[in-house]
Protein backbone atom coordinates (compact mmCIF):
# COMPACT_ATOMS: atom_id res chain seq x y z
CA UNK A 1 0.00 0.00 0.00
CA UNK A 2 2.36 2.67 0.98
CA UNK A 3 4.57 1.69 -1.95
CA UNK A 4 1.65 2.04 -4.18
CA UNK A 5 1.12 5.93 -2.95
CA UNK A 6 4.80 6.27 -3.64
CA UNK A 7 4.80 5.05 -7.06
CA UNK A 8 1.15 7.84 -7.38
CA UNK A 9 3.07 10.67 -5.80
CA UNK A 10 6.17 10.18 -8.27
CA UNK A 11 3.88 9.22 -10.95
CA UNK A 12 2.04 12.93 -9.87
CA UNK A 13 5.34 14.74 -9.55
CA UNK A 14 6.55 13.41 -13.35
CA UNK A 15 3.24 14.19 -14.34
CA UNK A 16 3.53 18.06 -13.37
CA UNK A 17 6.68 18.41 -14.23
CA UNK A 18 6.15 17.13 -18.07
CA UNK A 19 3.07 19.55 -18.02
CA UNK A 20 5.10 22.38 -16.89
CA UNK A 21 7.67 21.92 -19.86
CA UNK A 22 5.09 20.97 -22.47
CA UNK A 23 3.11 23.99 -21.79
CA UNK A 24 4.97 26.91 -22.50
CA UNK A 25 5.70 29.64 -24.63
CA UNK A 26 8.82 27.83 -26.45
CA UNK A 27 6.35 24.94 -27.51
CA UNK A 28 3.29 27.19 -28.78
CA UNK A 29 5.71 29.09 -30.75
CA UNK A 30 6.89 26.37 -32.84
CA UNK A 31 3.12 24.72 -33.35
CA UNK A 32 2.46 27.78 -36.23
CA UNK A 33 3.40 26.78 -39.89
CA UNK A 34 3.86 30.24 -40.98
CA UNK A 35 6.86 30.57 -37.73
CA UNK A 36 8.15 27.01 -38.88
CA UNK A 37 8.75 28.99 -42.16
CA UNK A 38 10.16 31.80 -40.65
CA UNK A 39 12.63 29.45 -38.74
CA UNK A 40 13.59 27.46 -41.83
CA UNK A 41 13.93 30.71 -43.63
CA UNK A 42 16.14 32.31 -41.05
CA UNK A 43 18.10 28.96 -40.30
CA UNK A 44 18.77 29.17 -44.16
CA UNK A 45 20.16 32.36 -44.72
CA UNK A 46 20.84 33.53 -41.70
CA UNK A 47 20.49 36.95 -40.11
CA UNK A 48 17.30 38.87 -41.95
CA UNK A 49 15.31 41.91 -41.92
CA UNK A 50 11.62 41.29 -42.11
CA UNK A 51 10.93 41.62 -45.66
CA UNK A 52 13.22 39.05 -46.69
CA UNK A 53 11.75 36.86 -44.34
CA UNK A 54 8.20 37.99 -45.54
CA UNK A 55 9.28 37.67 -49.45
CA UNK A 56 7.41 34.69 -50.74
CA UNK A 57 5.34 33.73 -47.60
CA UNK A 58 1.67 34.54 -48.03
CA UNK A 59 1.30 36.38 -44.86
CA UNK A 60 1.53 40.64 -45.05
CA UNK A 61 4.78 41.87 -43.66
CA UNK A 62 3.04 42.51 -40.80
CA UNK A 63 1.58 39.49 -39.85
CA UNK A 64 5.14 38.35 -40.18
CA UNK A 65 6.35 40.64 -37.72
CA UNK A 66 3.99 39.65 -35.11
CA UNK A 67 4.97 36.25 -35.90
CA UNK A 68 8.60 37.13 -35.65
CA UNK A 69 7.73 39.15 -31.96
CA UNK A 70 6.16 35.85 -30.62
CA UNK A 71 9.39 33.79 -31.45
CA UNK A 72 11.56 36.40 -29.75
CA UNK A 73 9.13 36.19 -27.01
CA UNK A 74 9.75 32.80 -26.69
CA UNK A 75 13.32 33.13 -27.03
CA UNK A 76 13.95 31.28 -29.87
CA UNK A 77 14.71 34.59 -32.25
CA UNK A 78 17.05 37.90 -31.26
CA UNK A 79 16.59 41.45 -33.44
CA UNK A 80 19.03 43.90 -33.32
CA UNK A 81 17.99 47.52 -34.87
CA UNK A 82 20.86 49.03 -37.19
CA UNK A 83 20.04 52.04 -38.67
CA UNK A 84 15.90 51.91 -39.21
CA UNK A 85 16.01 48.23 -40.25
CA UNK A 86 15.48 45.58 -37.66
CA UNK A 87 17.33 42.43 -38.57
CA UNK A 88 16.75 39.01 -36.71
CA UNK A 89 18.31 35.85 -36.11
CA UNK A 90 17.98 32.31 -34.37
CA UNK A 91 19.18 32.22 -31.03
CA UNK A 92 20.64 28.68 -31.78
CA UNK A 93 22.18 27.94 -28.42
CA UNK A 94 19.02 29.26 -26.26
CA UNK A 95 16.99 26.62 -28.45
CA UNK A 96 19.36 23.69 -28.01
CA UNK A 97 19.28 24.36 -24.15
CA UNK A 98 15.87 24.66 -24.29
CA UNK A 99 15.02 21.28 -26.40
CA UNK A 100 17.86 19.55 -24.37
CA UNK A 101 15.73 20.48 -20.87
CA UNK A 102 12.93 19.38 -22.61
CA UNK A 103 14.07 15.97 -23.79
CA UNK A 104 15.65 15.86 -19.67
CA UNK A 105 12.41 16.48 -18.37
CA UNK A 106 10.27 14.41 -20.44
CA UNK A 107 13.04 11.29 -19.79
CA UNK A 108 11.19 9.46 -17.55
CA UNK A 109 7.97 8.86 -19.51
CA UNK A 110 10.21 6.15 -21.22
CA UNK A 111 9.48 3.65 -17.66
CA UNK A 112 5.97 5.91 -16.82
CA UNK A 113 4.25 5.88 -19.61
CA UNK A 114 4.35 2.44 -21.80
CA UNK A 115 1.36 2.08 -23.54
CA UNK A 116 -0.91 -1.03 -22.25
CA UNK A 117 1.33 -2.20 -19.48
CA UNK A 118 -0.75 -1.88 -16.62
CA UNK A 119 -4.42 -3.77 -16.21
CA UNK A 120 -4.51 -4.07 -19.54
CA UNK A 121 -4.57 -7.63 -20.81
CA UNK A 122 -5.37 -9.45 -24.04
Amino acid sequence: MITKKIQNTEKNSISDTIIEVLDTAFLKALTDPTRILIIRKLVSFGVCDVTTIAKNLSQDRSVVSRHLLNLEKAGITISKKIGRQVFHDINGPYVVDRLELILSALSPMRQLCIPFTENYKD
